[in-house]
């Protein structure tokens, strides 16, 4: 048994107003929303042992759902940390007093403030609604917030506007994320190093150090270590979370979008067997063939910080 919890992310649907430019849509071929009684047989099956965090996420817009807030009442159940990730496209005043009062942590994908760069990323969204909820949902909860600083290279040189204005809305935790060749090539060596420079220039985070934050430093280097052990192709980024599709499909990456590395169903399986057992797989998928989301953080000091 690996010393590592993990992140357990729930879709609640695949549907997305929007068409990020490194969001891989055009794999997705199903649509729907998860049903309030498979919400539940997931949750039944969740608890702190070796779950650290509940994140509803997925391929799609969260706050879509029809029963949003009622997803998220049963989500707090097993009473660990609880989080929804967003673009902030829905976010009504009963979305946000919903997950004011329902969530631990929201995570809010965000490009740029500089709208030609926005529409740029974040193909389809409204640049003056969203940034309109941006600023409501920093009135109501910025604490809560982690923002995550998506886009890849093209958001890097209007980054310090970005910062600047979102620290005045009232958010100060910040990750900048790389862009996985899911959804275009890059050079991940030359990215490292560019983030990291922002990193310190900026006084951000980069995002692998989110992925260390439910066991500690040492147990994720523990943990790969004994990963690598079992398998040479090991991903510690496949194996920092599990994700659960709305039909209950338990998938082998939560980058498949294309549900081709699925590993279980919640209905059939046990969950936390499942993520015992997949730590050999995890590198060997078919969705792992040309990755780069392992060559981003291991090795180097990326990894380690």
């Amino acid at each position: 048994m690996l010393p590592r919890k993990v992140l357990v992310n729930i879709e609640p649907t695949p549907s997305c107003p929007a068409a990020c430019s490194m969001c891989p849509r055009s794999v997705i071929r199903d649509d729907g929303f998860m049903s309030v009684e498979m919400m539940e047989r997931i949750i039944d099956q969740v608890d702190p042992s070796y779950v650290w965090e509940i994140d509803l996420a997925g391929r799609g817009e969260p706050t879509i759902h029809p029963q949003f807030h009622t997803l998220l009442e049963i989500m707090r159940r097993p009473g660990i940390t609880t989080d929804v990730t967003t673009t902030g496209v829905t976010f009504t005043q009963k979305n946000i007093d919903a997950v004011v009062n329902n969530v631990d942590v929201i995570r809010l994908s965000v490009s740029s403030v500089v709208k030609p760069v926005f529409d740029k990323v974040h193909i389809g969204l409204n640049y003056d609604r969203i940034w309109r909820n941006i600023a409501a949902l920093g009135e109501a909860a910025g604490h809560k917030v982690y923002v995550h600083l998506t886009g890849g290279p093209v958001i890097y040189d209007s980054l310090p506007l970005t910062v600047e204005k979102l620290r005045s809305f009232g958010y100060s935790n910040f990750y900048l994320f790389p862009l996985w060749n899911r959804g275009g090539e890059v050079d991940h060596a030359e990215d490292n190093r560019k983030r990291a420079q922002l990193s310190r220039d900026l006084g951000i985070k980069i995002s692998e150090s989110e992925y260390k934050t439910g066991t500690g430093k040492v147990k994720f280097f523990l943990n790969t270590l004994i990963g690598l052990a079992q398998n040479k192709r090991y991903c510690p980024i496949g194996d920092g979370s599990v994700s659960i599709s709305h039909k209950g499909d338990i998938l082998g990456c939560f980058q498949d979008f294309g549900h081709v590395s699925n590993v279980g169903h919640i209905d059939r399986d046990n969950l936390r067997d499942i993520i015992r057992s997949r730590v050999r797989d995890l590198g060997n998928m078919e969705i792992c063939r040309g990755c780069n989301s392992r060559k981003a953080v291991m090795p180097g000091p990326m990894f380690f910080a």
